[in-house]
């Protein structure tokens, strides 16, 4: 009787290790935003959780516990966030605006599964880049300089222009490692000193904006890594005329 117990006890354990190696193993979805601009998190369901209640959760939202900062059909804590439920794509987002260094960590996409405590949860990273400013003049040129880590020195580098990086795709890529030069920008990598450089001549107004400084992983699937942001500013040189009264 007492093996059969332990023998019991043994499947019960390695049940339970492989439960929580599941959670450990799961996918952790992560986003990128910076200082002052918003992100969206994009959280999908399935279509059995149409109808439940939907919010997100910080930090390592216990199952008695809960830090939810929205839920659906409920007044944010902070204005700042807001969560919209799109059923009919089995998706919902939470929209976080005016972004803050203290933003940034653990988050879980959360449904109300009606089973107790055992809600159906999505882990999300949150990342919060501080924003680098440069300035310049129209008709002039500048560098930006963008530093990244050995573990991206044979990636494709890239940099592109785009208030978030859910926008930052292909169409608003200035230039990338693959090509080197178009147009305006031209991009120069140095692996061993683990930086690329990017060059804008002719610098119009236009060109002002936010700039992504990014690497396509090829070992995660060809992921983008956000390395770094920048905020530029181009503005016509200011000429003063000196009236001579004769």
């Amino acid at each position: 009787m007492i093996q059969i117990c332990d023998d019991k006890l043994l499947i019960f354990n390695l049940l339970l290790l492989m439960s929580v190696l599941a959670c450990e193993t799961s996918e952790i979805l992560t986003f990128t935003a910076h200082e002052r601009g918003k992100v969206e998190i994009r959280c999908p369901y399935e279509s059995r959780y149409e109808e439940k209640k939907k919010y997100l959760c910080r930090g390592e939202c216990l199952r008695v516990l809960k830090d939810k900062v929205v839920e659906s059909e409920s007044a944010a804590k902070d204005e700042r966030f807001s969560l919209n439920d799109n059923k009919s794509a089995q998706i919902f987002t939470v929209t976080i605006t005016d972004l803050r260094t203290e933003d940034r960590g653990k988050y879980w996409c959360g449904i109300e599964t009606g089973r107790g405590n055992l809600d159906d949860f999505t882990q999300i990273h949150l990342e919060i880049k501080q924003v680098s400013r440069v300035s310049g003049v129209t008709g002039e040129h500048l560098n930006i300089i963008c530093h990244y880590e050995s573990e991206l020195k044979n990636d494709v580098k890239f940099i592109c222009k785009e208030s978030s990086t859910s926008l930052c795709e292909k169409s608003a890529i200035k230039v990338s490692s693959e090509n080197n030069r178009n147009g305006r920008f031209s991009l120069r990598d140095d692996a061993s000193a683990g930086v690329f450089t990017v060059n804008i001549t002719d610098l119009t107004e236009e060109d002002s904006g936010i700039y992504w400084c990014g690497a396509v992983q090829r070992r995660q699937q060809h992921k983008n890594k956000w390395i770094s942001v920048i905020d530029l500013n181009i503005s016509a040189e200011v000429v003063k005329m000196l009236n001579t009264h004769h």
